[in-house]
């Protein structure tokens, strides 16, 4: 009985060592919480402006506004080649932040296959490339963000520069982004974005619907210092990076979440289980002084009817 109290007590022991884990790391995920949704307000602010800008400068008629590919190409070409980037986290105990993402990546896959086109994947957040590269698929390009990393827009930029690039040499002519987009505190949804090639008809729809009503976007006496295809393309890929950016932070505030309700139910069966044990233990213990009250009667029972015989 007292090996099996000891036993309880070890445990008991190793489960307040795991509380102490499971409440610095929702420490942690709270202050990562707080300061990426403080980023968002911002990055929302500077996507609009970005937006405005970009649905001035395609009201001029170039290629780009007529649907061409900016490189040229046919649209058999861009039927056969399709990216996907699939936002991830770096790490779990998230909950199904990973599974549920990868999950509709997947179901785009197959979805694209059985159209006949191939699907090259960029994979950002190392659990989407461990889960990618297992299943066999081909990566163009990886990147990590570990807990402690606080995505700027500087990398935002870097990355649509990397896009870029593969989007030049036609690896890719169609281009989609899936990530969590944050809803409230715990809530999040899958989302499915065409960047490439630009859907600059939802760009009108988005400027128009926060414009003031009655009001046109494009200024009468408006005069471009730039040639328009130049200040497209430039806006275009600012816009890209505008996406880009904002799924990033929206995907750390979603996981951030998930990461706090996950670590709270934790702690709650982490601390229904330790109640079990101790309540267990106690009984255990008072079974144990019982048993040593008992003996102790029967020894001076015993004692008393020695002396007297």
């Amino acid at each position: 009985m007292a090996q099996v109290a000891s036993e309880i007590q070890r445990r008991l022991q190793s489960l307040e060592d795991i509380r102490h884990l499971l409440r610095s790391i929702r420490a942690m995920s709270a202050i990562r919480w707080r300061r990426a949704r403080a980023r968002l307000q911002s990055a929302q602010e500077y996507a609009s402006a970005v937006d405005r800008q970009l649905a001035l400068a395609t009201t001029f008629p170039t290629l780009l506004t007529r649907g061409t590919h900016y490189l040229g190409g046919s649209a058999s070409d861009a039927d056969r080649s399709v990216g996907l980037i699939a936002l991830t986290s770096d790490r779990g105990l998230c909950g199904t932040f990973n599974v549920g993402l990868v999950a509709h990546a997947l179901d785009f896959i197959e979805r694209e296959r059985e159209r006949g086109r191939e699907v090259k994947v960029i994979a950002l957040g190392e659990y989407g490339e461990r889960f990618f590269r297992r299943a066999g698929y081909e990566l163009l390009y990886t990147q990590h963000f570990p807990l402690t990393h606080a995505v700027s827009f500087v990398e935002a930029r870097d990355i649509v520069a990397k896009v870029k690039r593969f989007y030049e040499a036609r690896a890719f002519n169609t281009l989609y982004l899936i990530y969590n987009q944050f809803v409230s505190f715990g809530r999040y949804q899958r989302v499915e974005v065409r960047l490439l090639p630009p859907n600059l008809a939802a760009v009108w729809r988005s400027v128009r619907e926060s414009s003031e009503t009655g009001q046109s976007f494009v200024p009468e006496d408006l005069i471009l210092g730039t040639p328009p295809q130049a200040l497209q393309d430039f806006l275009l890929w600012e816009h890209l990076a505008v996406q880009v950016y904002l799924a990033l932070i929206e995907s750390m505030v979603s996981e951030q979440g998930a990461r706090l309700q996950t670590m709270d139910a934790a702690i709650a069966n982490l601390d229904e289980r330790v109640e079990q044990l101790q309540l267990q233990y106690h009984a255990i213990r008072q079974e144990s002084i019982t048993q040593e009250v008992l003996e102790v009667q029967n020894n001076a029972r015993n004692r008393r009817l020695s002396l007297a015989s």
